[in-house]
């Protein structure tokens, strides 16, 4: 797994958002290449963690604890119909992992939006920050690293919108879907 293990790399400040986003693997979209027996693993964890299963939590958390250090808050992204318990039960398998990290519900939507699937396969572009419908739904937090926890990062507006309603954080996936150039960890 190390050797799949990719960061982008940035120093994150509660006080200053960011942009960079941080994850474990990168998932290849099938129209883009054929993916590797090891590419349709992420793939297939990547899904699963929408459920999730106990397995791709089993998979998932270790790779992504080894990325963040504590003290820091991880806050679920919510699904496109609100619901937080997916992306909570692979923030809470992290926490087990990074002494100091703290599970935070502090992000929800003001309400269900199509689910970037879906428009997709209906032929319509992808949802804008404001139409992610992302809200603040915690008062004060104690300024630490925010890490936005999520199965997967393709465009960034999802975690765009998260950081516009927090005012801080990073994106912390499973898998990068996007097309950006990745950026390898270096060892410590």
């Amino acid at each position: 797994m190390k050797s799949q293990t990719q960061l982008r790399v940035t120093h994150i400040s509660p006080t200053r958002p960011t942009t960079a986003d941080t994850y474990a693997s990168k998932y290849v979209c099938p129209s883009y290449r054929t993916p590797s027996p090891d590419e349709f693993n992420v793939r297939r964890t990547a899904k699963d963690l929408k459920i999730p299963t106990d397995t791709s939590i089993q998979i998932a958390a270790p790779a992504l604890a080894a990325l963040i250090d504590g003290p820091c808050w991880l806050v679920p992204v919510p699904a496109s119909d609100g619901r937080l318990t997916a992306n909570f039960a692979l923030a809470s398998a992290i926490a087990e992992m990074v002494p100091g990290a703290r599970v935070k519900c502090a992000i929800g939507r003001a309400h269900p939006v199509e689910s970037s699937n879906t428009r997709r396969l209906r032929g319509l572009p992808r949802l804008t920050i404001e139409q992610h419908a992302i809200i603040r739904t915690t008062g004060p937090m104690k300024p630490l690293p925010v890490y936005f926890v999520d199965n997967v990062v393709t465009t960034g507006t999802t975690i765009a919108a998260c950081r516009r309603a927090l005012g801080w954080g990073n994106s912390l996936a499973y898998a990068d879907a996007s097309t950006r150039p990745a950026i390898h960890r270096q060892s410590h």
